[in-house]
């Protein structure tokens, strides 16, 4: 095998092994997750028989997001965005300088997010 074909080889072998780990990865949670509910699924069934007084379920309960974690990324994508922006316009011009404000809109949503929670929160 030549040296040109080997070289072809490494990459496609890196990426078809990569996303194979992956869809593993991705089975064998789920069926983990699978399992987790059956026997949830079987111990309250247990309880119910007994007449025991069931605790909510956990993984129904779904978590609100942490407003001070949407700030955090709402400042980090806001002040990458405007680096980007000024670091694109001086590389490669303003044309492809734009792109840099992809990242600083979605930190900007981020921190308008994060004051609308605060003022749900405040007046409710």
């Amino acid at each position: 095998m030549a040296i040109e074909q080997m070289a072809l080889l490494i990459p496609i072998l890196g990426i078809v092994l990569g996303v194979g780990v992956a869809v593993v990865a991705i089975i064998a949670s789920h069926r983990e997750k699978q399992k987790r509910a059956e026997l949830r699924h079987r111990e309250r069934l247990a309880a119910i028989e007994k007449g025991i007084e069931l605790p909510p379920d956990p993984d129904v309960e779904i978590a609100p997001r942490k407003s001070a974690s949407s700030l955090k990324s709402g400042l980090i994508y806001l002040l990458v965005g405007i680096v980007l922006y000024f670091a694109l316009s001086e590389v490669a011009g303003d044309d492809v300088a734009l792109f840099g404000l992809i990242p600083a809109a979605v930190g900007l949503g981020s921190l308008i997010s994060y004051f609308v929670e605060g003022r749900k929160k405040s007046a409710g």
